[in-house]
């Protein structure tokens, strides 16, 4: 008997299906119009809301990349639901069912997914080594050192008690993960010691203080052919959960990074690529659009490349090694990562472009193939480079927020930066080259913060070299007057009509203290005022005195 076809079916919206969403099992008779012979829906699969994607009317200068909106009510969303048919013929009459049925949309692939671990023998170099070459000296004396950042695992899980063993001392949080499987043993942070470990102990080498989040994905309650593959059904819940999360108004939005070590390893996993349901090249495939809409919610998405390159491809490639960076993992809106040794050697293994959806990729290339987590040997394939590649990440999430850097221009910024592996400018092997932290460590400047003529305000400077900014507009000739804390120095700048800085100002304060003065002569207009420490920290007063 032929393997049975899994796929899944989008519906549109019905209170049934709405209700659905929260029920532990799914009644089938909530989509009456599907009880056709050869299919067989899964009860427990609860539907998947997916957020309507439209084409944005306009997109502003800061939002380049930005071409759709996502509009998450549930009578304007669709609702996935999981099933398998006995053959072709079977999928042959569901699709035409679904053509004609109006309250249906489309049938989708549910392709198998794997992680991505291989070759070549022994390790190169170790975490320490990593650790160094990505400057994690100075991305932590910066505060770049993943805190208040939450870090996804889309793996195997994790087993947290293995990582405290090994010294990591990362936050995890089990009410924000999730697993498809519900056994007592096997809940978020108490999985074997697996893949999942693995990556998240290679996301602490840049990232020790970041929040762990274990999306179990792989465990799958709809196996592969190994306990390491699952499909994409299992991949489209774990990241509703996390839109979910990210669904909060702007001010309280938590900062997250997902990382994505998994992929498809040959075509046979998927539909034809002249299917409507294919996955692999479609950017209209549920979980390519769900991908979209969490990275426009605010999360930064990175994935694997894959392990299918040719000079020693993983045997699950089955020796396709020709434009093998498949679906999500080569979505225009996620950092593809390629991987090189410590040496800065590209690995054979390490999956080239062109990608399947956007063909610039990888976007990048980080570490691999170190002795690290000891889960095995090696921390090896892409598989290593994606957690590396997204600690990296979520360090200088710890600076940079979303309004200093939006995850596409996170993304520029990280293609710019990098240094160049390879032919000159990207190139189909190592993307735009190795990963570079550096041009990140200088964080942003502190946002302006607006005070009335008569407010006083206080503020904290941390070390040598810190700022703060304010702007203050005058109608009357006025004095500003700083107070700070003693045997300290702390400069005083002004300047009419831009934010000044240490070399270009008006008028500043000349005294070796913390405590100083500026009289503003009568001259209307926006004056900005900075506070910069010469020498020293503490607390300090700012007040605006009209004459």
């Amino acid at each position: 008997m032929s393997e049975k076809i899994k796929l899944l079916i989008q519906m549109r919206y019905t209170t049934e299906l709405r209700n659905a969403l929260t029920a532990t099992k799914f009644s089938t008779s909530a989509v009456p119009s599907l009880d056709i012979p050869g299919l067989s829906l899964d009860e427990n699969y609860t539907p998947v809301k997916i957020p309507k994607r439209e084409t944005r009317k306009s997109i502003g200068d800061m939002e380049v990349g930005r071409l759709f909106t996502f509009d998450a009510r549930p009578e304007v969303s669709t609702y996935l639901i999981r099933g398998e048919v006995e053959d072709e013929n079977s999928l042959d009459r569901l699709t035409e069912k679904v053509e004609q049925d109006p309250s249906a949309v489309a049938v989708h692939s549910d392709a198998r997914i794997g992680t991505c671990p291989v070759c070549p023998d022994g390790p190169v170099g170790s975490h320490k080594d990593v650790a160094h070459l990505l400057n994690t000296t100075e991305l932590h004396a910066n505060g770049m050192d993943g805190t208040n950042v939450m870090v996804a695992i889309m793996d195997t899980g994790i087993k947290m008690e293995y990582l405290r063993s090994k010294g990591i001392s990362a936050n995890f949080d089990e009410s924000k993960s999730w697993s498809p499987l519900h056994e007592v043993v096997f809940k978020p942070g108490n999985f074997p010691k697996d893949h999942g470990t693995m990556c998240a102990f290679d996301v602490c080498i840049a990232a020790p203080n970041c929040t762990l989040l274990d999306y179990a994905l792989l465990r799958s309650q709809k196996r592969g052919e190994t306990a390491t593959e699952g499909f994409l059904s299992d991949a489209i819940i774990a990241y509703s959960k996390l839109l979910e999360l990210l669904s909060t108004d702007e001010q309280n939005k938590p900062r997250l990074v997902v990382s994505n070590s998994w992929g498809m390893f040959h075509p046979s996993w998927d539909f034809p690529v002249d299917h409507p349901g294919n996955y692999s090249d479609n950017p209209d495939h549920p979980f390519n659009i769900i991908v979209e809409s969490l990275e426009e919610a605010g999360a930064d998405i990175i994935f694997s490349a894959g392990n299918c390159g040719e000079e020693c491809a993983d045997n699950r490639c089955e020796n396709v090694t020709d434009k093998t960076i498949y679906g999500a993992n080569s979505h225009p809106n996620v950092l593809c990562v390629a991987a090189v040794t410590t040496k800065k050697e590209r690995l054979g293994y390490s999956s080239k472009g062109p990608g399947r959806l956007d063909p610039n990729k990888p976007d990048i290339c980080a570490y691999s193939h170190f002795r690290g987590s000891e889960v095995y040997p090696a921390d090896s394939g892409t598989s290593a480079a994606c957690p590396v590649a997204a600690g990296a990440v979520a360090a200088i999430r710890s600076v940079y927020s979303l309004s200093d850097l939006s995850p596409v221009h996170l993304r520029n910024k990280l293609r710019r930066t990098a240094e160049d592996l390879g032919q000159i400018g990207f190139d189909y092997s190592h993307g735009y080259g190795l990963i570079n932290t550096r041009e990140f460590i200088t964080p942003p400047p502190k946002p302006v913060k607006p005070i009335q003529v008569g407010e006083p305000v206080s503020g904290n400077l941390r070390k040598t070299g810190e700022s703060a900014m304010f702007k203050v507009t005058v109608k009357n000739a006025l004095n500003v007057v700083l107070d700070g804390p003693e045997m300290q120095d702390f400069d005083l700048y002004v300047r009419k009509g831009a934010e000044p800085t240490t070399t270009h100002y008006d008028d500043r304060g000349y005294t070796g203290t913390a405590k100083e003065k500026i009289e503003i002569p009568l001259d209307m207009g926006e004056y900005y005022i900075m506070v910069h420490s010469f020498r020293g920290d503490g607390d300090f007063s700012l007040r605006t005195i009209v004459e």
